[in-house]
């Protein structure tokens, strides 16, 4: 086998055993490569370089031959050694290092579509690929722009109106160029989190399978890759609602039923069975503090316990059940300050003698009391 330890992008590109890895998924050339990486930290950049070219060039609309593969593995290697430092692109995540910015930027500038991250028109590919949509409302193609990440790396887009887009590793999300003066839609294949603009009376629309999420202005997530029977729409901030596509449908007509669905806020998620059509609303697995003008230290010295529940309360957004009288006597003396959650619940109760349980998106909270 051979010696990987010196290996160039191009040497990795051209390899058989690295290409069984990146092509075609061989378990045994996943495995290799994993435990590669872990004992060759120095050449991970290199290898992960090379991994997000291999990607781009299998995602490309035609197949290539052989020779023809060679070739853009050649160009490319060219241009990554001859991008000044300074590019137009902007859309990669600075997260990047700077060899591997530099050389995703000559692979767009070889490939000339957004297989690695980019905005382009797709005259093959109609809107309705995302997402079935009834004659009246298939938009033009030259109105809608896609956008399709083929890497494995989050990317970070701004929308018309100025919202903030992640689009995840292998996601492709449709717009219009310019959002309609009553609305703003997003149909989502895949996975994306959205931070979005509020503009009062305009709703923001996001399209994932047969889930429809509105908001107003907040930041949440979508999860609905192709194929997956369970959905997931997760709230950071804000409120959203979920519901499913028929229902969204029908609401929108003038003899309208109540809207079935769920109402999420911050730290809620649901869960949508496409099969049973079925939600199921839950606490996202790690809270995170909600933003204020004043930070919550989470330092209590001698702080009554029910004080302690009320401030993790407004904290977090989360509902927090507990006895009052039950607590009464009950008092805490802490930091718990980049403690997660679910650890301080844990150790509050603890000091305490009191347990905790999650029920749906409640916090429920059971004391003996303290003597």
């Amino acid at each position: 086998m051979n010696d990987y330890q010196h290996f160039t992008v191009e040497d990795f590109l051209l390899d058989a055993w690295f290409l069984a890895w990146v092509k075609h998924g061989q378990p045994e050339a996943r495995q290799f490569w994993e435990q590669w990486q872990r004992e060759h930290p120095h050449q991970r950049d290199t290898l992960l370089l090379a991994k997000d070219m291999a990607e781009a060039l299998k995602n490309r609309p035609h197949s290539l031959s052989a020779e023809q593969e060679r070739r853009e593995v050649d160009q490319i290697v060219k241009l990554t050694r001859h991008v000044p430092v300074r590019s137009p692109w902007t859309v990669f995540r600075t997260s990047l290092t700077q060899h591997r910015w530099l050389a995703a930027a000559a692979l767009i500038v070889l490939l000339g579509v957004g297989w690695g991250l980019i905005r382009f028109n797709d005259d093959s590919a109609p809107l309705s690929t995302l997402t079935p949509l009834s004659d009246l409302e298939k938009p033009a193609n030259d109105q809608w722009v896609n956008q399709v990440n083929g890497t494995s790396q989050p990317v970070s887009l701004t929308l018309p109106d100025g919202s903030q887009m992640t689009l995840m590793a292998q996601s492709q999300a449709s717009y219009p160029r310019t959002f309609e003066t009553d609305k703003r839609e997003i149909f989502l294949k895949g996975d994306a989190v959205f931070s979005v603009v509020h503009e009062g009376k305009r709703p923001f629309l996001v399209y994932s399978g047969t889930l429809v999420t509105r908001v107003l202005g907040t930041r949440f997530r979508v999860q609905a890759r192709p194929g997956d029977t369970q959905l997931k729409v997760s709230v950071i901030s804000g409120k959203v609602s979920v519901m499913d596509r028929k229902d969204w449908n029908a609401a929108r007509k003038p003899a309208h039923q109540t809207l079935t669905g769920v109402v999420l806020t911050a730290n809620q998620q649901v869960t949508y069975n496409t099969n049973q059509r079925s939600y199921q609303k839950e606490l996202v697995d790690k809270p995170a503090v909600i933003a204020s003008a004043l930070p919550e230290t989470f330092t209590f010295e001698d702080t009554p316990a029910t004080a302690v529940f009320e401030r993790l309360k407004k904290a977090y957004g989360v509902e927090i059940i507990y006895e009052p009288s039950a607590l009464r006597h009950c008092t805490l003396t802490a930091s718990l300050a980049g403690v997660s959650l679910y650890d301080q619940l844990q150790l509050l109760c603890a000091s305490i003698g009191a347990t905790y349980e999650v029920v749906d998106t409640r916090i429920i909270i059971s004391s003996k009391g303290c003597s």
